[in-house]
């Protein structure tokens, strides 16, 4: 009977070396892809690099629909955009909340 118990040990330890670094690669891929919404472009307060946009919903972020502020990265230029204009964006996660990283006009 001893000797069942360590064949069972022995045939089960590979899957709890293993199991972890699954887990931890399937974190990685999640960080990895960004939220990315689509909406129209209410306001926007160039001084303050924010937007005011109605979007559809973020399935990422598991959000309806709604109107509202976002702040803008830095790196993202606002010159292009007006009030109106139907966008594409994504979302990064900071200590703020979510901010656009990136904007690509859908119109």
């Amino acid at each position: 009977m001893k000797y069942f118990y360590l064949a069972a040990a022995i045939a089960v330890a590979p899957l709890a070396i293993f199991a972890p670094a699954r887990a931890a690669d399937a974190v990685v891929v999640a960080q990895a892809e960004k939220p990315t919404g689509q909406g129209t472009i209410n306001a926007i307060d160039a001084a303050g690099h924010k937007l005011n946009i109605t979007h559809g919903p973020v399935a990422a972020l598991k959000w309806p629909g709604m109107t509202m502020d976002f702040g803008v990265a830095p790196g993202v230029d606002l010159g292009a955009l007006k009030a109106g204009s139907k966008i594409t964006f994504t979302l990064t996660h900071g200590a703020a909340g979510y901010v656009i990283d990136s904007i690509k006009r859908a119109d």
